[in-house]
């Protein structure tokens, strides 16, 4: 595959030496050959195919820096089905992905797993945004490239948005409490205002942004902040993981949770939390893919590596076979304890010790990318 070959060349830093490409492996891939199949089949393009992946985390994730360069490396190699699940994030206070714009008019509130989660629905994203009455929202990506749309899927409990549009060549219709739209031609923008009455409590949950054609749907949401236990709290997730019908979930927590006093930290609740994920997205496909990864190595207070790390990952490992799930185990893959010194000297981490630049964390889904990558060429084909 000529975008994985060109990857190894374009992050060419100091730090690469310090990172041992023989540990660039997946612990159970073999937990990931239906995944492996589905691709299989949609390389070899005898029909029609969209092959979902869902990966889900915090801070990390949300800012869809790693998970942009693993969907445009999944999209160059087997296709592009679309941008997938979105979120205006600037509702709820928050920050999102700067390849898709959102901008709002009107009264809005919001609710998250980590802020008023009682009081609303709450779905995968992690975030539920409530229109007033006077609400509109718009969505704009580039004219140029891979991002352009003509189906719109909104993940809205009572219907409340509908498009604003002056063509008659844009459609939309009502099932199963969401609402489709779609566009005879490709667009990169489309506006929205509410329709709801008074007395209807709105809730938009995520909107899916698709193409139509062939490839990788890559979802991506994370929470700033958010543990695993407090992810559990989304009381859609479920019935949307059967909506996104996803061939491989990714799993990116831990550190949060994992970011406390030594004393504080709960290890079997962690390990009992990861369960009950894994068990709530194998509910309705028991043969789900599942790859967790571990937290990346990070400072406490930025005065000393966390050890409660060392104890989730072993943690992690556990999980591995009690579950037959697969496992990226980043911490070892960046170079163990201490290792986020010298991608801070590299410039890849932040003085905080905890987060990465732009260029650290496309560095972790080129490497990401590559593992998966390996496994598929040399254990589904062998």
């Amino acid at each position: 595959m000529l975008n994985f070959l060109l990857s190894f060349l374009f992050f060419t830093t100091p730090l690469s030496e310090g990172i041992d490409s023989a540990q660039n492996k997946i612990i159970n891939a073999q937990s990931l050959k239906g995944f492996f199949k589905d691709l299989s089949d949609l390389s070899s393009a005898k029909h029609k195919k969209v092959v979902s992946i869902v990966h889900i985390g915090d801070s990390h994730i949300q800012a869809n820096y790693l998970t942009g360069m693993v969907r445009n490396l999944f999209q160059v190699d087997f296709g592009n089905a679309g941008r997938g699940l979105v979120f205006p994030y600037r509702l709820a206070n928050s920050y999102g992905p700067n390849d898709v714009k959102f901008n709002y008019e009107g009264k809005w509130d919001y609710c998250s797993i980590k802020k008023d989660f009682e009081s609303n629905k709450i779905g995968m994203v992690g975030y539920s945004a409530i229109p007033h009455s006077n609400a509109e929202l718009s969505i704009k990506v580039s004219e140029k490239g891979s991002l352009t749309f003509n189906k719109v899927t909104i993940l809205d409990e009572f219907g409340t948005l509908l498009p604003i549009s002056d063509s008659n060549a844009i459609s939309w219709d009502r099932i199963n409490n969401q609402t489709f739209i779609a566009s005879e031609n490709l667009i990169s923008e489309i506006k929205f205002k509410s329709t709801h009455s008074p007395q209807i409590k709105p809730n938009i949950q995520g909107v899916i942004l698709t193409n139509d054609s062939s490839g990788i749907l890559y979802h991506s949401m994370g929470v700033n902040g958010a543990t695993v236990s407090q992810y559990l709290r989304s009381s859609n997730f479920q019935n949307q993981m059967v909506d996104l019908d996803a061939k491989l979930t990714i799993i990116s927590f831990g550190t949060n949770d994992c970011y406390t006093y030594s004393s504080k930290f709960c290890l079997s609740c962690v390990k009992e939390d990861y369960q009950k994920m894994i068990q709530r997205i194998r509910r309705q496909d028991p043969n789900m893919a599942i790859l967790l990864t571990t937290p990346s190595d990070h400072f406490f207070r930025r005065r000393y590596s966390n050890k409660n790390l060392v104890k989730l990952r072993s943690v992690l490992y556990e999980i591995v076979d009690d579950e037959n799930v697969a496992l990226w185990d980043l911490y070892q893959i960046m170079g163990g304890k201490n290792s986020i010194l010298d991608w801070q000297k590299a410039s890849l981490a932040r003085r905080d010790l905890i987060h990465f630049t732009k260029e650290g964390y496309e560095k972790q889904g080129d490497l990401l990318y590559k593992a998966l990558m390996y496994h598929y060429e040399s254990d589904f084909f062998e």
